[in-house]
């Protein structure tokens, strides 16, 4: 089973972790694909990846073409809805992971039944170190009203 990477290209784009490969980069279409084949985060070569772009292809760039790779602009729509009817196009939406960081993206995503992955973990991997111990953290961070309310109690004692 071989599964199909959708990606919001702007949202890999700009995270901190992409780093082009090549110091000479052609166009961002080339810099992402290259990326995304150089560091394997798709696994599988049998594994296809589609780089929806917001806006329109640039008129004078060629945009990268190969085998398992498919580079779409939004035209005047917002890469977002593409993305959707991408999934509701799909004879099998199960084996399409939606790479992004919008969580509308992701909601939608998910309500049409593809697998969802944010930018974080596409490039790092699940296994992670730094990614593990911000979710931990994050998870600390929730509280119950009772330990909220208890921790403002004492804070007011102390200061008030």
């Amino acid at each position: 089973m071989s599964l199909q990477y959708v990606i919001d290209a702007y949202n890999l784009t700009n995270h901190p972790a992409f780093k082009p490969v090549s110091k000479r980069v052609l166009n961002i279409q080339h810099a992402l694909a290259d990326f995304i084949r150089f560091n394997r985060l798709t696994g599988s070569k049998n594994n296809s990846l589609v780089l929806v772009f917001d806006g329109y292809p640039p008129a004078v760039e060629d945009i990268p073409s190969e085998h398992g790779l498919l580079c779409i602009f939004s035209c005047a729509q917002e890469a977002d809805r593409l993305i959707e009817k991408i999934i509701q196009n799909s004879v099998s939406p199960k084996n399409i992971v939606v790479v992004s960081d919008d969580k509308q993206v992701q909601l939608s995503s998910r309500f049409l039944h593809a697998q969802i992955c944010n930018v974080e973990e596409f490039i790092c991997g699940k296994n992670n170190k730094m990614a593990k111990s911000a979710k931990l953290l994050a998870d600390d961070v929730k509280l119950s009203y009772g330990k909220m309310e208890k921790i403002n109690a004492e804070l007011r004692k102390k200061w008030l």
